[in-house]
């Protein structure tokens, strides 16, 4: 693997696509030790910790998992 690999990191959530742009800076923060590495992730504040589950899918995947929180008030139509 490259040295640069980070540098072309990106993602998609659907079909909007992330990379190192202003989003990317915003909520995702990378750092790297003389030994490990730490992925940093924001989320929704409101999301507790026993919901959040993180899986190894397979050797170098990870998947985490978090509910959606609806906003807004649900109106009953007639």
């Amino acid at each position: 693997m490259s040295a640069d690999y980070w540098d072309d990191f990106g993602f998609a959530f659907g079909p909007f696509p992330f990379g190192p742009g202003w989003w990317w800076r915003k909520n995702i923060n990378y750092k790297r030790t003389e030994s490990r590495h730490q992925l940093r992730i924001r989320i929704n504040p409101a999301v507790q910790k026993d919901e959040i589950k993180v899986r190894l899918l397979k050797p170098g995947i990870i998947e985490i998992e978090w509910p959606r929180h609806a906003t807004g008030e649900e109106i009953t139509l007639e």
